[in-house]
């Protein structure tokens, strides 16, 4: 058995201080140590091994799944909920690893194990004021729809307080759209990374049905269907999901897990069919005196004046 120093934090540390405002690597070797870091909402969840045996895979997969636990026992994930929730942070630890072995890694499992209260703490857009109506100047009520702390709601702890929690959940469908765009304006790459994203306060383990469009296809779509069709190129599902209705139906079965999870993802490359809502335009030019080239990116809105987008 090899025992990891103390000093080996601070090498860690050091190494971030002279990256500056750059990350470090997920995997990084210093001396005969290999530390294995992951980055989640600036905080940096670190590994270190010192045996050549263990995988980093293995390592980086523990981290992530203990940064989401920290996220919905806290409420929300960043230093100041992890220095306002101190005690609760080392109580989680303490029951997820077990010299140096990584032991529950399972939100709902570690309810009856833990007994500090979590701290909320707000967003700072709140304690300052802001909403997104002061900040898009766009005249939509959002509050009405949903509560601006829905997001950093922690778990109840202690039967009592679970027993008091209400019973709701709450779903985000989030895309993020990664194109390339050639100097005349025009496409030349496109696609969309998906996620359907789930937050259950749910009492017991529900039976949940979300049904998606009859005319989902993943990879290819059958002829009658090519014209109408959404083809995901790409698709994964959380291990709660019943794949075999999906397969039949289009339709995406679960118990839904405590806490935070993404249930669904998914992958669209070059299949956009609607216009873009904005037209990017490059202009270049060169002072060969001063060797001196200044480039221009102009971004053009073609959404309507009737047509509100956040």
């Amino acid at each position: 058995k090899q025992w990891v120093s103390t000093q080996s934090t601070g090498d860690f540390v050091e190494t971030i201080k002279k990256k500056g405002s750059r990350r470090v690597q997920p995997i990084l070797i210093i001396g005969d140590k290999t530390y294995v870091s992951v980055f989640r909402s600036g905080l940096y969840f670190v590994g270190v091994i010192a045996v050549p045996d263990v995988s980093p895979v293995y390592i980086i997969e523990s981290l992530s799944r203990i940064a989401e636990i920290l996220k919905d026992y806290c409420g929300t994930l960043n230093v100041k909920a992890i220095r306002a929730n101190l005690f609760l942070v080392h109580e989680l630890l303490e029951e997820n690893i077990d010299f140096g072995i990584f032991q529950c890694l399972e939100t709902s499992s570690l309810r009856s194990l833990v007994h500090y209260e979590p701290v909320v703490v707000h967003n700072i857009k709140e304690e300052v004021g802001f909403s997104p109506d002061a900040i898009f100047d766009l005249g939509l009520n959002f509050l009405n729809q949903i509560s601006s702390n829905a997001a950093t709601k922690p778990l109840a702890i202690g039967q009592q307080k679970q027993i008091e929690q209400r019973n709701e959940m709450f779903l985000d469908v989030i895309e993020k759209l990664n194109i390339t765009v050639e100097r005349d304006g025009e496409i030349s790459f496109a696609e969309i990374h998906g996620s359907i994203r789930l937050k259950s306060f749910l009492h017991g383990a529900p039976d949940l049905k979300i049904m998606l469009n009859r005319d989902l296809f993943v990879g290819s779509a059958p002829p009658e269907y090519r014209k109408k069709a959404i083809v995901l190129d790409e698709c994964c599902f959380h291990k709660c999901i019943n794949r075999g209705l999906f397969n039949s139906d289009r339709t995406l079965h679960f118990k839904p897990p405590i806490g935070e999870c993404v249930i669904f993802t998914y992958i669209i490359k070059n299949r956009l069919k609607n216009p873009l809502p904005f037209r990017l335009s490059v202009a270049k030019s060169a002072d060969t005196d001063v060797k001196l080239v200044q480039l221009t990116l102009k971004l053009k809105c073609n959404i309507p004046s009737s047509k509100r987008y956040v």
